[in-house]
């Protein structure tokens, strides 16, 4: 019974357990010895290699231990490719010819790049890469784990963000209908002020804005964009923001009298829950804003139905 206690006193104290940690870890302690045997078969201990291969081991294991996944990585995969001045003609050609396989999992340019480094298609690799070529080609694909690495951590610490001002903003959905609800009854449908309305829109374009930036968040590591750029916080806050301030656009759009003129819904709109529903839409995408703009500025007409020939 001890040791079980003390492994889970250990999962929730330290970060041995992490997957993060622990794939890192023990990436380390493999790659370790077989970088010693290497150096010792050789007898390259004074080359330039071995010894940069080894102090970026020791800046990982140091990374490691301050919990820098990302920088440790880095490290461990410049490790990797300095251990390839030490290989031969065979190994390199190995090495080569797997790389060129791997390449088919990355993105288009990232692909081409690699395969027309080492080989053309179809033959694939035929010929011995050099040193330069393979390292060049490896580095691209490190590269491109290092960049999942980050993403994975900047969606993290994003999702993680926009699922707290969720709950707080389905906390306070919970806490507004507590207190109309509790103040006017069933009558809150006829007797809702503005200033209420506007508390509800707000609160239901907030809700939406959040549930379109998580369903966004998800998607980030499709995106051909720059991932600093998909996953900034300072993007993601101001299209909550926008999301939010169009559901008010247009709760103030249909309360006023140019709704009379216009038609941007095909249904009629009677009670709070309904211009609740529109808010949440009106946060989630900004559809319904652009075409309001449009009618309210001429831009948009009406689409009359084409008359069939008989």
């Amino acid at each position: 019974m001890w040791p079980r206690l003390k492994i889970l006193r250990t999962r929730f104290t330290t970060l041995e357990y992490s997957p993060r940690y622990s794939r890192l870890a023990g990436e380390l302690s493999c790659f370790k010895p077989q970088l010693e045997k290497r150096v010792m078969d050789l007898n390259a201990s004074g080359q330039q290699w071995a010894i940069q291969a080894k102090e970026l081991v020791r800046d990982a294991e140091r990374y490691l231990q301050q919990n820098k996944i990302d920088e440790g990585w880095k490290s461990f995969h410049a490790a990797q490719r300095l251990e390839i001045y030490a290989m031969t003609d065979q190994e390199r050609l190995a090495n080569a010819k797997s790389l060129f396989r791997e390449a088919e999992k990355f993105n288009e340019w990232r692909k081409e790049a690699i395969i027309n480094i080492l080989g053309k298609r179809p033959e694939g690799v035929t010929a011995i890469p050099t040193v330069e070529a393979l390292m060049h080609a490896t580095e691209l694909k490190d590269e491109a784990y290092d960049n999942l690495f980050y993403l994975n951590r900047l969606v993290r610490n994003l999702f993680w963000m926009l699922s707290t001002l969720l709950f707080l903003t389905i906390s306070g959905i919970v806490i507004y209908f507590i207190g109309i609800i509790g103040a006017m009854g069933k009558n809150y449908v006829n007797e809702l002020s503005l200033t209420g309305y506007l508390i509800g829109v707000l609160l239901f374009g907030l809700l939406g804005a959040l549930t379109s930036a998580i369903v966004s968040t998800r998607q980030l590591t499709d995106s051909p964009r720059i991932s600093e750029l998909g996953s900034s916080q300072v993007i993601t806050m101001s299209k909550i923001f926008i999301g939010a301030g169009f559901s008010v656009f247009i709760f103030l759009l249909l309360k006023s009298s140019l709704a009379q003129h216009i038609d941007i819904f095909s249904f009629n709109i009677s009670q709070p829950l309904d211009y609740f529903a529109i808010a949440f839409a009106s946060g989630f995408t900004e559809r319904f804003a652009q075409k309001a703009i449009n009618l309210l500025l001429g831009k948009e007409k009406p689409t009359e139905k084409k008359k069939e020939n008989g």
